[in-house]
């Protein structure tokens, strides 16, 4: 905390959301490196002795910015990173059903991911509007402001409201919920000084971040990896991004863990409508998704059989997508 406060020229962001954290981070990271010397927190590290911990051996002294991403499994987790940083600028993201087990119900969530706002030094809030929070001075709800979304296996096309007027960006990322994550960092970046010009540019080489549908590969089968992706919303569009995919589909999943039932059934409808054959490589989800899936299933018993299984099984031209569980080659 000293080493933070001795940098008086240091502006933080705090990011936390029930998923796409790690997303907006690395996002806003691609936008901001070259005009600040910037930093952000490393891999998926996001409590609060992870944060001290890269505060003390990581963090320059010469930084003007640190992304700190923040994650929770209880109330006060984020109060408590909170307080360590007092960060100028603030990012909530989207609010879901990620860690139910823990927090009980969604409104515990919302309160909890909230407590970001408590900084002292706050000057700036962009939030999602699943907060339920209203814009006022410091707040800014920043989904509401994109006005559509073009989402295909080519990339990204989307138009927000930016400025007072209608600006058009367009990113090779797939999936369609990368465009709110998009927004917000768009929207941050502007509120830092960036031209619209500059973050149209730069939003053209962003890359999508390892496990959230990264391209593997296209031939001679389109490989999919999207292992750390693993809430019902954005794995149903992931989901419906492959759809369209002109041969044949293969889903790769251990469906959603930590959720009740109702979330997987759900899942399993939407499984049905686009893909042709789903692996399915949980014990824990294995009954749910062998009465749910009218679409040809196997079932694994054992994990390290899936390699075996896809050589077996799937073929030149299709579309193979690992969701929620990254393979274990990779």
């Amino acid at each position: 905390k000293k080493k933070i406060e001795s940098m008086k020229n240091l502006k933080i962001i705090l990011i936390t959301a029930s998923y796409g954290k790690t997303s907006i981070k690395n996002f806003l990271y691609e936008l901001l490196k070259d005009d600040f010397l910037a930093y952000k927190t490393p891999r998926s590290v996001n409590t609060l002795m992870g944060i001290v911990q890269d505060i003390n051996e990581n963090l320059s002294s010469d930084s003007e910015i640190y992304i700190a991403e923040a994650g929770a499994r209880k109330k006060g987790d984020i109060l408590e990173i909170t307080k360590l940083l007092n960060p100028q600028l603030c990012i909530v993201g989207e609010i879901g059903s990620s860690h139910l087990e823990y927090f009980k119900n969604k409104e515990n969530i919302r309160k909890t991911k909230l407590e970001a706002l408590s900084s002292k030094r706050l000057q700036k809030a962009f939030l999602h509007s699943s907060t339920k929070e209203s814009e006022d001075e410091k707040k800014l709800i920043y989904d509401t402001r994109i006005k559509e979304v073009k989402a295909s296996l080519d990339g990204l096309c989307f138009k927000m409201s930016l400025d007072e007027k209608e600006c058009e960006f367009k990113a090779s990322l797939l999936g369609e919920f990368n465009a709110y994550n998009l927004c917000a960092c768009i929207i941050c970046a502007r509120y830092l000084g960036l031209s619209v010009d500059e973050i149209q540019k730069r939003l053209k080489n962003v890359k999508q971040v390892e496990h959230r549908l990264q391209i593997i590969s296209k031939e001679p089968k389109f490989i999919i990896d999207d292992g750390f992706n693993g809430n019902f919303s954005g794995m149903s569009k992931s989901y419906d991004l492959c759809k369209n995919y002109e041969g044949r589909r293969v889903l790769v999943s251990p469906g959603i863990m930590e959720v009740n039932d109702e979330e997987n059934i759900k899942l399993a409808k939407i499984i049905n409508k686009c893909f042709d054959l789903a692996i399915i490589t949980s014990h824990k989800n294995a009954e749910l998704f062998n009465k749910e899936l009218s679409i040809e299933k196997i079932i694994l018993k054992d994990k390290n059989e899936l390699v075996d299984t896809l050589a077996k099984v799937t073929q030149n031209g299709d579309l193979v997508l690992f969701s929620n569980d990254a393979p274990n080659f990779m």
